[in-house]
């Protein structure tokens, strides 16, 4: 079994940027990357096939395809995250499972981010619509567009840390709650570095992206140039050709050659933006007290969820009848009581007791005498 290289404790920058390419001599994260990216392309081209039956298959197979990239290049930040902690590699199909087990927690933090800066968007158009009022309107926004326009700048640094190292978190075995948790205390506390690190890298991976995918590029056109007037230029498209065995249809073969290179090299290529996140979170998540972190975390947990059932017990607790009714219902019969005891002595409005002497009955008011 291949073992990473190892950094020793007196390694000044265990998790340096430069280690951007060793993400490209870890073969089981290319094969995995590589691999889910293809039998993506491969769904995505039958779906295209089989889509005059219905556009139901298309649409499915698109769902699946997306599922495996996603799936895909989650195993690989598995594979790549065990690198730069300097932990021993597991099997290729290893990784495939532990993507695959990683998609639902990605999904959860993704939806988490996205309704927490829905929020801060919320709070925004709230404000401005406090601003709307006629009259102290004009000077609220004198104040409000400056502090809207920090606290949005805030909330998209913020997310784009997050977005950029969440992932790693989960990769590298960190709950949901505990990897955003431990997200919002690296961008509380670094978040310049954090950026910046990030910034770097990517710029980075651009750069060494533009010179594969422009080599590639160039190679595959002096190669097609070279095809045509060896094997012809009327190699046609004729697919039932190619498959009956009869000649022609060369051109649906080199189009088939032609996706496998690029995506090989797009898997190369996008480890690159994998392997950055994963070193910034490896930085950074040292550099706070995680152990603090899920311990709060679980704490608020706890109390939220003890808050929740409290509220579920007294919802389920069946109300105490009121006793209204009962003294209603006392209070009817011993009128009923009091009107059979003296049948002559009753309103003749509403049935109640009177007096001999009353001129007005104490019931209803009515007139008596």
């Amino acid at each position: 079994m291949n073992h990473p290289q190892r950094f020793l404790p007196s390694d000044d920058h265990p998790y340096s940027i430069f280690r951007l390419p060793e993400a490209l001599t870890c073969w089981q994260a290319v094969a995995v990357m590589g691999a889910s990216y293809l039998a993506a392309a491969l769904l995505a081209a039958l779906g295209s096939m089989v889509g005059h039956v219905s556009i139901v298959f298309p649409v499915l197979l698109g769902l699946l395809a997306l599922v495996l990239v996603i799936a895909g290049t989650s195993g690989a930040g598995v594979c790549l995250t065990d690198l730069a902690r300097g932990r021993p590699y597991r099997g290729v199909l290893s990784y495939c499972v532990a993507g695959l087990f990683s998609l639902p927690k990605l999904l959860g933090a993704g939806l988490l981010m996205l309704l927490l800066y829905g929020a801060v968007l919320l709070g925004v158009a709230l404000v401005l619509l406090v601003c709307k009022l006629p009259g102290i309107g004009p000077v609220l926004l004198v104040v409000a567009v400056p502090l809207l326009v920090l606290t949005v700048a805030l909330a998209l640094l913020g997310y784009y840390v997050a977005v950029s190292i969440v992932g790693p978190a989960i990769w590298d075995g960190e709950r949901v709650m505990h990897a955003l948790s431990i997200t919002w205390g690296i961008t509380r506390n670094h978040p310049f570095a954090a950026i910046g690190k990030i910034i770097g890298g990517l710029l980075l991976s651009g750069i060494f992206a533009a010179l594969v995918f422009g080599l590639v590029g160039v190679s595959s056109a002096i190669v097609g140039g070279m095809a045509a007037p060896i094997i012809g230029t009327g190699m046609g498209l004729d697919w039932d050709a190619l498959v009956g065995g009869y000649g022609s249809s060369h051109w649906v073969g080199a189009g088939i050659g032609y996706v496998l290179v690029f995506v090989t090299a797009s898997a190369f290529v996008f480890l690159l933006p994998l392997m950055v996140g994963v070193l910034t979170w490896c930085e950074f998540s040292d550099k706070v007290d995680r152990s603090t972190i899920r311990s709060s975390t679980d704490s608020a947990l706890n109390d939220v969820n003890a808050r929740v059932a409290e509220l579920k017990d007294k919802a389920q607790t069946p109300v105490a009848p009121a006793a209204a009714p009962v003294v209603a219902a006392a209070a009817a019969g011993a009128t009923s009581a009091a009107v059979a005891a003296h049948p002559g002595n009753r309103c003749p409005q509403c049935a109640g007791v009177v007096h001999a002497d009353d001129r007005f009955c104490e019931h209803c008011g009515h007139k008596l005498q």
